[in-house]
Order: structure tokens, then sequence, then C-alpha cells
């Protein structure tokens, strides 16, 4: 259990979490869940959320399901229209639904780049600016966190409309920090490692432990890793933290020209794990 879960840091707060029936979705859920938090889980797979929501086990005053493609404007709409009916406003957000499609640039055409930037992009824009109205209006100094990629930064020439749609994500991030700060309501974003199962894409065999011998902590994200970062941002340990990107993601993010032979001697200690 998490510092977090244990004092019950956010028992009391009201926190939306999108694609809560994915990977990081149920990570973060569980994370909020166990420190006190009620939560709306957001999803459009229904099956899948009733299944974890069932497992969460909450009493039914602290969580609600919302069943909704956030593509689809009309429906993020009806989703601000029934948080403040419940709750009035929310006080953490965590914009995490995200889709990842694979194809080079002459093979993705403009449905599917539109489909990425709806959800990935256009989701999260119309979510922080419905739900900051909400905490404008009642006064509520909330928190939202937008999970982005290593990809804003590092570029995948078979994931370009996925590249975009993040490095896009935190440039919004940045813009509505600026806006919201003098509300006292903040907006950072979370890069979180390669986790197995974070994408129904189906890895070709040997990427996974390409992917472990790259990262400079030699493993993928585990439970815990991700959600640490995001309840940090969304706590008041975090007051003074806005427009700021946390990647955790066991440094794999960091700019590293020539791989292993870049790495320094060391006399005296024993190498490091393969």
């Amino acid at each position: 259990m998490s510092a977090a879960a244990a004092t019950g840091r956010f028992a009391g707060k009201k926190v939306i979490i999108t694609g809560a029936a994915g990977v990081y979705g149920r990570e973060l859920s569980h994370a909020f869940a166990e420190a006190g938090a009620s939560l709306c889980l957001v999803d459009r797979d229904r099956a899948a959320l009733d299944r974890f929501a069932a497992g969460l086990a909450l009493p039914a005053e602290r969580i609600m399901a919302a069943y909704i493609d956030l593509s689809d404007e009309a429906a993020i709409k009806e989703l601000a229209r029934a948080i403040e009916a419940r709750w009035q406003a929310p006080d953490i957000v965590v914009n995490n639904a995200g889709i990842y499609p694979f194809g080079g640039l002459f093979e993705i055409d403009g449905a599917e780049w539109d489909r990425v930037l709806r959800l990935n992009l256009k989701a999260p824009f119309l979510m922080m600016q419905a739900l900051a109205r909400q905490m404008i209006v009642k006064g509520v100094k909330g928190s939202f966190v937008n999970i982005s990629s290593g990809a804003a930064d590092f570029l995948r020439t078979n994931a370009i409309p996925y590249c975009v749609s993040k490095r896009g994500l935190e440039y919004l991030t940045q813009a509505f920090a600026i806006e919201l700060a003098p509300y006292g309501i903040r907006v950072n974003a979370a890069r979180p490692g390669f986790a197995e199962g974070s994408t129904a894409v189906t890895w070709p065999p040997g990427y996974i432990e390409a992917i472990t011998k790259h990262n400079p902590m030699r493993r993928v994200s585990q439970p815990g890793d991700l959600a640490g970062a995001v309840m940090f941002l969304a706590s008041d340990d975090a007051a003074y933290v806005t427009g700021d990107t946390i990647a955790a993601d066991g440094g794999s993010s960091i700019p590293r020209r020539m791989g292993a032979a870049t790495e320094g001697k060391r006399p005296g200690l024993p190498e490091p794990p393969a």
C-alpha cells in the first residue's frame, strides 16, 4: 500500500479518471480508492468497466461509472452535466484515455489521424474546459493531470499521430496551467513508462525484452509507478507545481545518443545487471 493510501490523504476528494478500464486507468483507480477518494470512472467498454468497478468494492456513494466514448463531444458535455448534478465539481481530473495505433506516414489515412487526435488531444481539451468551469464557479482549487508519453519528445515514425497528439497535450497542459493558475487550479502531465498490456497492440517477438534492456533501470513499468507520480501532482505536496511534466519511466526518456557506449566506468563497483 502506498503512503498516500496509508494516510487516506485523498479522503473526501472527488476524482475523475478516464480510460479507467485500461492498465494505467486501473492502477490509478486502485490507488485513489485506497487513499479514500470518491471516483467517477470513465470508459467506453461497459463490460470491462463494470467488472473492474465491482472489484474495487467501494460503497455506492463513493463510485460512479460513465460509459462514454470521449471522442464524442456531446458525450463529454453529458458527462460534465452528470458530474455537476452529483458532485457540483470535481477536485481532481486525470485525463488518461488514449489510443496508440501503428502505421507509417503513407499508411495512416485522414480518418485514422482524426480518430487519434479526437481522443488523445481534443477530448482532454474539452474535459478541462468543461470541468474547469465547474471548479471556478464552485471555488474548487482543483487539479488536472494529463497522461502524456515520452513520444512527445522522441519521434516514433510508425506512430506519428500518437506522437503529435502527446506533444500537443503537453502544450495544452501548459496553456491551461497559465489560464487557470489565478483560480488556484493546477494542470500538470505525467509520462508513464512502458507497461505490458498498456495498449491493445500485439508487440513483435523480443520487443518487450528490448525495451527492458534499453531502460536505465532495466525493467518495464510496475503497478504503482505511474500512480505515485500522478498522486503527487494531484496532492497538496505539489501545491506550487503547475504546467510541468513528470516522467515516471525509469529514465527511458533521458536523451542518450550512443546508448551503453556513453556509460562511465565504475571502478571498484560491481557491474549493474544486464
